[in-house]
């Protein structure tokens, strides 16, 4: 498997332990800024809030003292569309924006100029496929790109602010945008703050930072390709457990330092594209089994429900109830089934529904489109679904003779049934 390139050392900003140093500041502030919010959510009105609220002031000064604060005006600030996180609920948007109200904007913005070797690189990435350019917020031809402080941006403009107190980062030599995320992602992951839409994409963007020659030896998107290999590389991994082959065991590299693990993936005997996907995954400490079922899924939906995403931070298990709105299940073309969708999203949305709501009203509206189809499909009998789970490679010759012997008489009894 070739070497990923490597990723170049940290030279993109005029000073790095400047720019660690107003990171490290910045990140402390917003710490407390987001415990401020969550007492003020809350109603309790304490002597820690006035702690905290001492303490991020003196961590703004220290800021300020550190690199210059100026006002800059929203108009002029684009959305990072490769930011690890942008993706906020409603309520947690209000809710930062009463705390800007009241308390006004405690910790500036990070901001890098839009030079034009930033814009290449935004336009090359959107041809790409590694994020949509039509998005609220996000304007190439602005003369500052968001850095980090994406609930700034959208809290601000709530809170009836005209401009954001902010930090220039001054560039020099290469800004490499996929590097900047993937300094910033680990955090945020580890944090647990990123909806799986976000880690979905942050996961489809670093395989292009540091595998980028698949792109060009793929047939399909990666955003296609990444997710097929590697649901057939665990199903592989999972028949040789079962035939005993321990070293095939996920569990045991989950925890395993970064050189264990890749020396496990390089001799994993799986294809390139898989140890690619399974490199970028376990370098975030990520359950691959995990990300496979329910974070990569996200990927496939259709862009209203992202778009709803994006807008409003729905969730991901609200999303996957939504996304059974199809065109298939409600018996309606793709641009009858679309409408009813966002109908239903947007009344989620509004009426802020439970899961259980939504589940409810998506069940009624197929039983009213589609009333041929079962609302909801009988389980398959558990001998049924072992089948489908069935390792044949360890059976010998005469089992197998034997068990296509009843498969067949079992296939034909099927078919007359259907008949």
């Amino acid at each position: 498997m070739p070497k990923p390139q490597a990723i170049k050392p940290s030279v993109m900003f005029a000073d790095a332990n400047q720019s660690q140093q107003i990171s490290r500041l910045k990140g402390q502030v917003e710490e407390l800024e987001a415990e401020i919010a969550e007492l003020k959510s809350s109603g309790v009105s304490s002597n820690e809030k006035i702690e905290l609220e001492s303490k991020i002031q003196f961590l703004v000064e220290e800021l300020s003292q550190t690199q210059g604060v100026k006002q800059i005006d929203f108009k002029d600030i684009s959305r990072n569309p490769l930011q690890p996180r942008i993706i906020f609920t409603h309520a947690q948007q209000q809710a930062f924006a009463h705390v800007l109200k009241e308390e006004g904007q405690l910790a500036p913005v990070l901001l890098i100029e839009m030079s034009e070797e930033v814009r290449s690189q935004l336009i090359e990435y959107e041809q790409q496929g590694l994020f949509i350019a039509a998005q609220p917020l996000y304007d190439i031809n602005l003369p500052f790109l968001m850095f980090d402080g994406e609930r700034r941006l959208r809290s601000g403009r709530l809170a009836g602010l005209s401009n954001l107190n902010s930090v220039i980062l001054p560039a020099k030599g290469a800004i490499d945008l996929l590097e900047i995320q993937s300094k910033a992602v680990s955090t945020t992951i580890h944090q647990k703050k990123l909806h799986d839409l976000e880690l979905a994409q942050v996961l489809i963007c670093q395989c292009n930072h540091r595998y980028p020659y698949l792109k060009d030896v793929l047939t399909e998107p990666l955003d296609i390709e990444l997710p097929r290999a590697l649901n057939t590389a665990l199903t592989q991994l999972k028949r040789r457990l079962r035939r005993g082959d321990q070293s095939a065991d996920l569990a045991d590299i989950l925890a395993a330092d970064r050189a264990v693990q890749k020396e496990w993936i390089e001799n994993s005997g799986l294809e390139e594209v898989a140890q690619a996907i399974l490199d970028i995954i376990l370098s975030y400490q990520q359950n691959p089994s995990t990300i496979s079922r329910y974070v990569l899924p996200l990927l496939k939906l259709p862009d209203d429900l992202k778009q709803a995403v994006w807008d409003e931070g729905l969730e991901p298990a609200k999303l996957r109830i939504l996304n059974q709105l199809n065109a298939e299940a409600l018996d309606l073309d793709d641009a009858a089934a679309k409408e009813v969708r966002i109908g239903v999203t947007q009344n989620a949305i509004a009426n802020n529904w439970s899961t259980q709501t939504i589940n409810e009203q998506v069940k009624t509206l197929l039983a009213q489109h589609n009333p041929a189809a079962e609302a909801e499909q009988p389980k398959l009998p558990r001998e049924i679904t072992a089948l489908e789970n069935t390792d044949f490679s360890a059976l010998s010759s005469a089992q197998l003779r034997e068990c296509q012997q009843i498969l067949n008489r079992r296939l034909k009894e099927v078919k007359q049934l259907l008949n």
